[in-house]
């Protein structure tokens, strides 16, 4: 398993490398100047050019890319360019937010995922099969934005059971988590669905049967184990995507994560930013790729890494 460890951690480092020189050229592809964003309409051209030339942004395009690459192997994803504070920090600072959302929307997603794709699997083709699959139909089709305003209007506004806005305790974090993990809850209960179904048709689940074991033993400890794999496989996957989908919950639930400082970015034109957060968020997702690979070995014993 070390040489395999080694060979995908050596495979992660051409992928961020692709994915910090496309973002880099979309950054500079998209119209805006950051320096006139920062200084204002009523900035004289020869501000904006001294401003420019201590920014580094006069230099050519690829000189300024090895400018920044080189810094990234130095552990610096430079300085940004409106509030003049390193990126790292400001990664540092806002990145905890960010995770607790993602671990948080997880997890949610997780349990009740697996919970509902389990009774679907049991109850194939009755009504409750029919009945969570509407429902997971109709949680991956609401847009987050939509269902983040709903539960806003319900739980907040209505009832005045959770706040709506900030990070300042637990209860806050409550409706931005339902919100991040509902859409994965269906995907979860799908995917479950499928792999139990799929497992429940084998001729060991038949024999099982046959011999008499309880049903409730034939489905956790036979058929949930076996069905692990692809469960695994779409949780790492979706928590990679739940830390990168973030932006959207935490514009709307005013949280300061790593998601909302990235759009802050993309509208000031602020480059290291922006070049930093897709940079930080890539290499989580590709290590959790990585982590769930080898969870694997872990979950099916048959699997082996050579």
């Amino acid at each position: 398993m070390l040489g395999y460890t080694i060979r995908r951690i050596l495979q992660i480092i051409p992928v961020l490398f692709v994915i910090s020189l496309v973002v880099f050229l979309m950054l500079h592809m998209i119209p805006g100047d950051p320096v006139k964003n920062m200084l204002g309409i009523n900035a004289t051209e020869e501000a904006i050019e001294a401003m420019r030339a201590k920014l580094g942004l006069d230099q050519p395009l690829h000189k300024q890319y090895i400018s920044f690459m080189k810094g990234v192997l130095k552990g610096d994803l430079g300085t940004s360019i409106h509030t003049r504070k390193p990126v790292v920090q400001e990664i540092l600072d806002k990145y905890p937010y960010t995770l607790k959302l993602a671990v948080g929307g997880t997890i949610v997603a997780t349990v009740f995922g697996i919970i509902f794709g389990i009774i679907a699997a049991v109850y194939h083709n009755k009504f409750m099969d029919n009945f969570i699959m509407v429902l997971s139909l109709l949680s991956v089709s609401t847009p987050s934005f939509f269902l983040s305003l709903i539960l806003m209007l319900i739980f907040s506004l209505y009832l005045g059971w959770l706040p709506s806005v900030g990070v300042k305790s637990w209860a806050h974090y409550v409706l931005p988590v339902i919100t991040l993990g509902a859409q994965s809850v269906g995907i979860m209960a799908r995917t479950t669905r499928s792999a139990m179904l799929e497992v429940l048709n084998q001729d060991y689940i038949r024999t099982s049967r046959s011999r008499g074991v309880p049903e409730r033993i034939i489905i956790y400890s036979h058929a949930f184990k076996n069905a692990l794999i692809p469960i695994v496989t779409v949780i790492g996957l979706r928590f990679g995507g739940l830390l990168a989908g973030s932006a959207l919950v935490e514009t709307v639930f005013a949280i300061p994560g790593i998601g909302r400082l990235m759009v802050d970015g993309v509208l000031k034109r602020d480059y290291p930013v922006v070049q930093g957060t897709i940079l930080v968020i890539s290499a989580t997702f590709v290590i959790m790729n990585l982590l769930t690979d080898l969870l694997y070995a872990v979950v099916d014993p048959r699997v082996k890494y050579d």
